[in-house]
């Protein structure tokens, strides 16, 4: 009886320990995706300065081709 009651305590441990396993596995794909999000985020930032750049260099661009063209 008693290796049985052993038995089933090993049992549990492992089912116990895969559990938790199993549970640190879903915790790094939820960081995962956290650190996903934040990339998205920095590169919508990213992609907002570059139109902001592109904006003010077409308006340069505009301004200097008008003053090209009074000289």
């Amino acid at each position: 009886m008693e290796t049985t009651q052993r038995q089933q305590t090993e049992s549990r441990i492992r089912e116990l320990r895969q559990a938790i396993e199993a549970l640190e596995q879903e915790l790094n794909k939820d960081d995962d995706a956290v650190k996903e999000h934040a990339m998205i985020d920095h590169l919508d930032q990213y992609i907002d300065a570059v139109d902001t750049k592109v904006s003010s260099l077409k308006a340069f661009w505009q301004s200097l081709k008008q003053e090209w063209k009074t000289r």
